[in-house]
């Protein structure tokens, strides 16, 4: 008898459960025997463990499914009864309170593990088990200490790794003249917030990965005068990081011209956030050949009016994904006519639509209208640091409710008290009616 339903086929509902939300994988276990024998082992592939135990899965349970677990993450102290338990098919491991010795004791023999995350590792107990992970290959280190008699030990994890992320952590013994001249692998390297190296220290750091691909510097608060020294400068126009397609470096106030070459000395850009201090001129010319790539952009300031540049980047990067670059004068943008090509593709939009006396509600109903086609659309911030009181009036009937449609939009951003006193027909400082979506 032929079979007239593809979902009937195992090999079918198998490969199309790795793109089911959990929610979605629980109604389909709940179908038949068959459906449930198929998805069930995915419903148990990525498992968060609750920082309170009656909110955690049942232990009998657990172990039952243990073989199908691949992902697991401890928001609280790592459960004694788990350190004995075998998880043989573990490769992303999270430990979020890392407190106590039996939390890194989880790390300890599993040489499956690919994907580490550490929050609050401070002592020899917690880096010692990382010697025997020789598949890692991904490492984030949150609010973590490394003391100088730990360095060598932590150097030579990060040499095997294609990707380090520290934020908010301190090192001790990574001076310049203890590291090596080997390069290390690290495609993505992320430096928020670390302490005890200065930025000429974290500037050797980044020149032994000489195959980055992506990169976020952000120094700490003592060192944000001048995140970027003329040097790194120089390294990046030179092209010392030929693969680099990535580069968030916020709080670098780069000049227009300084951004071109770097700009120009990158093979492609798939992502770029920098602060500028003036007009983006010759920045433009340099970014228009990888609009059809291009996924993330952010740069916000006052300098110049960017209106007719972030309506060609809405109208010709199919790819974009983010997007956060200063103020939108409302009028001009219905001076450009046609779609935009990222309608499909925008999850962050974050612009300031500046409103002139002249702009009238049906014109804003008209942007709100537009808004509404970026169906992918999470994240709208309409706030600004520039202290620009013409604003948007967020009020349903405004148009604003057209946006109930985006069924995926999380959060909307603005400046609330601005916006509640400076809205069109209000003539008193309350809330905007805001829709929910």
């Amino acid at each position: 008898m032929a079979i007239t339903n593809p979902l009937a086929l195992p090999e079918i509902r198998e490969a199309m459960a790795p793109f089911l939300t959990s929610n979605d994988l629980t109604s389909c276990v709940r179908v038949c025997k068959d459906w449930h024998s198929s998805f069930l082992p995915f419903l148990w592939m990525s498992i968060d463990m609750h920082a309170e135990r009656d909110k955690q899965p049942n232990l009998r349970l657990l172990k039952r499914h243990v073989r199908s677990i691949q992902r697991l993450v401890y928001q609280g102290k790592v459960p004694g009864t788990h350190l004995a338990m075998q998880f043989p098919a573990l490769r992303i491991l999270h430990l979020l309170s890392t407190t106590g010795i039996q939390d890194t004791e989880m790390i300890r023999n599993r040489p499956s593990l690919t994907h580490l995350k550490l929050c609050g590792a401070y002592s020899q107990t917690h880096w010692t088990p990382l010697t025997g992970l020789s598949s890692l290959t991904h490492l984030i280190l949150i609010r973590t200490v490394v003391e100088s008699r730990d360095a060598s030990t932590v150097w030579s994890l990060f040499s095997q790794l294609e990707t380090l992320e520290m934020r908010e952590s301190r090192i001790s013994g990574f001076s310049a003249s203890t590291t090596t001249t080997e390069s290390w692998k690290i495609r993505d390297l992320t430096l928020e917030r670390v302490t005890s190296l200065d930025p000429k220290e974290q500037l050797t750091w980044i020149k032994h990965c000489t195959g980055l691909r992506r990169l976020t510097w952000i120094p700490s608060h003592t060192a944000m005068s001048n995140p970027l020294d003329e040097e790194f400068a120089q390294s990046l126009a030179a092209s010392a990081w030929p693969e680099l397609e990535e580069l968030y470096v916020p709080y670098y106030s780069a000049s227009d011209q300084q951004m071109s070459l770097i700009i120009g000395a990158m093979r492609r850009v798939l992502g770029l956030s920098i602060k500028y201090t003036e007009p983006l001129n010759l920045v433009k010319t340099a970014l228009r050949p990888h609009f059809p790539w291009l996924k993330k952009l952010e740069s916000r300031s006052s300098a110049g009016d960017n209106t007719s540049f972030i309506i060609e980047l809405l109208k010709s990067c199919p790819q974009l994904e983010s997007l956060q670059m200063g103020i939108v004068q409302v009028r001009d943008m219905f001076e450009h006519d046609g779609p935009w090509a990222c309608e499909s593709s925008l999850k962050r939009l974050g612009v300031y639509f500046k409103v002139d006396d002249n702009v009238s509600e049906a014109e804003q109903r008209m942007l709100f209208e537009r808004l509404s086609k970026l169906h992918r659309l999470e994240r709208l911030d309409l706030s600004t640091e520039t202290g620009v009181v013409h604003v948007l009036d967020l009020r349903q009937e405004s148009g604003l409710g057209n946006m109930a449609t985006l069924t995926r939009q999380e959060e909307l951003a603005f400046i609330l008290q601005l916006a509640a006193a400076h809205g069109r027909g209000n003539s008193s400082p309350t809330a905007p009616a805001l829709y929910t979506n």
